[in-house]
């Protein structure tokens, strides 16, 4: 069948990457609205292992791209290889994680195949026959529809967005094996570099107190910190603005570009609910929000929702909590 949903699947270290499954699940969506054949391009060195697992666990028909110059990745030896295959194969779709590999890559593939290019997509819906795509605006507080007018359309997908689904019943995909001597030219990738470490570990809190913009300054994070105190094994979290800020540094990031947390208690204090953040934390046990504004779109997933300043809310709870404890 002509002009299929291609996946371009995202591995790391030859493991396949949680969005992965996601964009899987978002390309059978878009198969029940826009019938087409399914596909995937798997792409680096030593990647046929990983392949064949994802032409099982997928039942899409899957292509294993290659190279040495894969490895590690580089946005110029990607694009220099699936420019050809894609071109060649000519699909509707292209489907891509929204992550940072996939905002680096996305926009290259549409310049180069005349497509269009729509980014950061966490729904979609049929109007009159035709697929639209929709992304949010103004920190979720509004939802864009945009429909593409090119024949062929590059999109980034939201993590978080999609549920991933169980492995498809029934025919295991087929995998096609081809190499590539495409190698980055003009670029040198120097790999994944370790991140500092530090002793607190979002994954293992049980409580995550977590700042936004909204704490105001890099001195009110102390309000944040004493609050985290109150509770055992808790940690600190933040949204990208405050580690951009340099407030926290990006360990304590918590949404797409940081890490994925799902602790007993989750308290965003201050943070907008932008869904690049609540796709890291919307798995939490209870979302207790606290923002001034009483529109934030955090509160759409917030299991409590305290409107107020806070400056003036959180010096009362942790004093009504420290009043409330038993002494020693």
């Amino acid at each position: 069948m002509d002009k299929k949903i291609v996946v371009i699947a995202e591995l790391f270290e030859g493991r396949i990457q949680p969005a992965t499954p996601e964009v899987i699940a978002f390309a059978r969506l878009l198969q029940g609205m826009d019938p087409r054949e399914l596909h995937m391009i798997v792409a680096g060195q030593g990647v046929e292992s990983a392949a064949r697992e994802l032409a099982f666990r997928s039942g899409f028909d899957v292509t294993a791209l290659e190279g040495e110059g894969l490895d590690p990745y580089s946005a110029e030896a990607f694009k220099e290889a699936l420019v050809p295959l894609l071109a060649d194969r000519k699909p509707k779709y292209i489907c891509l994680p929204h992550t940072a590999r996939g905002c680096d890559l996305a926009p290259g593939l549409a310049v180069a195949l005349d497509a269009a290019c729509i980014t950061a997509v966490e729904g979609l819906q049929e109007v009159e026959g035709s697929v639209t795509f929709l992304r949010s605006l103004f920190k979720g507080k509004v939802i864009m529809e945009v429909a593409s007018e090119t024949e062929t359309t590059v999109l980034t997908v939201l993590p978080g967005a999609f549920r991933k689904m169980d492995h498809a019943a029934g025919r295991e995909g087929d995998l096609e094996v081809l190499h590539t001597d495409c190698a980055p030219r003009r670029t040198k990738p120097l790999g994944p570099g370790a991140a500092g470490v530090e002793q607190l570990n979002l994954s293992e809190a049980e409580v995550i107190v977590s700042a936004g913009k909204g704490v105001g300054k890099e001195e009110n994070l102390e309000l944040i910190r004493q609050l985290a105190e109150l509770f055992p094994k808790a940690a600190i979290g933040g949204s990208r603005l405050v580690c951009d800020l340099g407030w926290l540094g990006y360990q304590h990031q918590i949404g797409i570009t940081g890490k994925t947390v799902s602790p007993r208690l989750y308290i965003a204090c201050g943070i907008s609910g932008a869904i690049q953040h609540v796709s890291g934390m919307q798995d939490s046990q209870c979302i207790v929000a606290i923002n001034k504004d009483p529109h934030a779109a955090i509160f759409r997933v917030a299991d409590y929702i305290i409107v107020d300043d806070l400056l003036t809310f959180i010096p009362l709870l942790i004093e009504t909590c420290r009043l409330s404890q038993p002494s020693p």
